[in-house]
């Protein structure tokens, strides 16, 4: 810090001194995260030569302790310390804050690693040692409210082994009363299963703090499970919010405007878009929200036929448009460039479906170009369209590159062989860059299969089904498995069903079994869960062979971080793929039933 004291509340300069052998662009940024309270936050501010080093300034919210942060070019990595970072502790002024300011670290540790593309040990035992390391040094920090997810994490390795620990800090939470310590007090008592005991943590905490934090989340939990909302609903939802608990922060308003922006895409109503998109602040929002209806609307690969076709596209240059202009209003519009390159993805293939093949191109192109990288089924997209634009001889060479560079898509290698036969090329040729390609794959995707889970073996389990049925998945040996992981909330998990139940028809009598695992749903009770999931499933006429991961143990073994997530497990129990696209899932599944 180039002031000896950080001033609270006003913009504060640092001082950055590059180490031996690193050269700092003239462009270069600072790219900053923070854990503020409960929310994760980040910012970019310039890097300013002076002298032989370098100066930043930026401004974070009073109760910030630590700064994690990272030098960047605007597209690379400049320098964030090989791969840990550089930290600035905002308020240690003594051993006991020093003490917090660690921890504040400690916090923030996943999100630095996704936002500065860090390579911290994010493992729960190695969070666990942090921590660890920690409380020896300030044994007075089990006392903060942070031990709470220090417990979460022991229980995640050990739940039997923690129970005690756990009871004993939930107890010494409820005797502090203050409402942090109670909420903090019935999460940990959540955590043990003590429903009777949450019910009265809960009921304390709205007698005594009737519009604190607790009664604000049980009003927009309820808001948001509304099964029918209307435009007087929602509107009368957010007068009630604003006078009952004196938030009128934007954030909060942006929830009400949210849920118009969805009754309007559905009703297909350009003029309330319009006018509910204007009062929404993070316009973010809107574009995600257009581009998931656009998304599945676009039957989501080169091959599924589109749905409303004219509408998704309308809606998904919206959302194209959305982001654009936030480029331009940005002081960093290079970290846009992911949401960019996601919506342009979606609109792209939106114009393929419209025969409009130049200008879907164009824009998958300029994906191609922006050097953020594509994912394996956005380059199937990319080859699918340079073939209608570039031609046979000029997509033949960009697939063999990928898969010479190790690209594993059986979607590829089946455009490729069909481009040897239209071009009149030797197939015997073709099945031994396929044997090299397929090998190169394997072998890559297997050890980063042993690096995620120890080895490929699936990980067992013994689930209900939505039938109350146990299922376990050594009954499926000889069998071909596929776990799809899901929840009623997640909108591109339900947006996959249609998709995922013409696999399910498809392989109906042959050797493939569909395990949809429901995990992380947000019912206290278990029978919720099942009452819910049972309601979709019948809804929506799915035959579907539904799990029930109640506490999200099998998903946490199987490392998903996100939903949906589809798994794939040969006869052998062997698994061979965590991230295939939904086509590649097909030749995949195929290819496993011909052996």
């Amino acid at each position: 810090m180039k002031d000896s004291k950080f001033k609270i509340g006003k913009e504060n300069t640092y001082v950055y001194e590059p180490q031996t052998g690193i050269t700092i662009p003239t462009d270069a940024k600072v790219k900053i995260v923070y854990h503020n309270k409960s929310d994760y936050a980040n910012l970019t501010t310039s890097l300013i030569k002076k002298s032989n080093v370098y100066e930043f300034s930026c401004k974070v919210p009073d109760s910030t302790r630590t700064l994690i942060l990272a030098v960047y070019d605007g597209k690379n990595t400049v320098d964030n310390n090989q791969g840990k970072a550089y930290d600035i502790f905002l308020r240690a002024t003594n051993q006991a804050e020093l003490g917090k300011c660690m921890l504040n670290r400690i916090q923030t540790f996943g999100y630095a690693n996704y936002y500065l593309g860090l390579k911290q040990d994010l493992k729960a035992e190695s969070i666990l040692l942090e921590y660890n390391n920690l409380y020896a040094k300030y044994p007075i920090l089990k006392e903060d409210v942070s031990y709470g997810n220090y417990l979460s994490i022991k229980g995640s390795i050990n739940a039997e082994q923690a129970k005690p620990e756990i009871l004993d800090f939930a107890q010494k939470c409820e005797k502090k009363t203050s409402e942090e310590y109670l909420i903090l007090a019935s999460r940990l008592y959540g955590m043990l299963k003590m429903d009777d005991k949450v019910k009265q943590i809960e009921s304390q905490i709205s007698t005594k703090y009737p519009n604190g934090e607790f009664e604000k989340y049980k009003f927009i939990r309820e808001f948001s499970q509304h099964p029918d909302k209307t435009e007087q609903y929602i509107l009368e939802s957010l007068e009630l919010y604003t006078t009952k608990f004196k938030d009128i922060s934007e954030k909060s308003k942006d929830i009400f405007y949210y849920s118009l922006l969805r009754i309007y895409l559905e009703k297909k109503d350009i003029q309330k878009l319009d006018q509910y998109e204007r009062l929404l602040t993070d316009k973010g929002m809107a574009a995600s929200l257009y581009n998931s209806l656009a998304w599945s609307s676009s039957g989501e690969d080169l091959v599924t036929p589109p749905k409303d076709i004219e509408y998704a596209e309308k809606i998904s240059k919206r959302s194209l448009d959305i982001i654009a202009n936030m480029q331009k209003e940005s002081s960093s519009p290079e970290e846009l460039q992911n949401s960019y390159n996601m919506v342009a993805d979606t609109y792209a293939l939106i114009l393929y479906k419209l025969n409009r093949f130049d200008e879907a191109f164009q824009y998958q192109d300029k994906i191609n170009q922006s050097g953020v990288g594509m994912s394996t089924d956005a380059k199937e997209r990319y080859a699918g369209m340079m073939e209608k634009v570039k031609g046979l001889e000029f997509t033949r060479k960009y697939i063999e590159s990928e898969l010479a560079n190790g690209l594993d898509s059986r979607v590829m290698l089946a455009q490729l062989k069909e481009i040897y036969k239209k071009s009149n090329l030797s197939l015997a040729e073709y099945e031994k860059i396929k044997e090299k390609a397929v090998g190169a794959a394997t072998a890559k995707k297997n050890a980063a299969l042993v690096e995620k889970y120890g080895s490929t073996d699936a990980i067992g389990f013994n689930l209900k089904n939505i039938n109350g049925k146990e299922v376990k998945l050594s009954d499926y040996k000889g069998k071909v498995v596929v776990l799809d992981f899901w929840a009623t909330w997640c909108g591109p998990c339900k947006a996959s069903f249609p998709g995922m139940q013409e696999l399910v028809t498809k392989y109906k009598g042959k050797d493939v079994e569909f395990l949809f695992v429901n995990t992380w749903e947000r019912d206290k009770e278990n029978s919720a869960t099942v009452t819910k999931v049972k309601t979709f499933i019948t809804d929506k006429k799915y035959s579907f062979n539904v799990i029930f991961d109640f506490d999200g143990a099998i998903t946490t073994k199987y490392k998903v971080e996100g939903i949906p997530a589809k798994i794939l497990i040969d006869k052998k129990g062997t698994i061979i793929s965590d991230s295939a696209s939904e086509q590649d899932l097909i030749n995949l599944i195929d290819e496993q039933l011909s052996l």
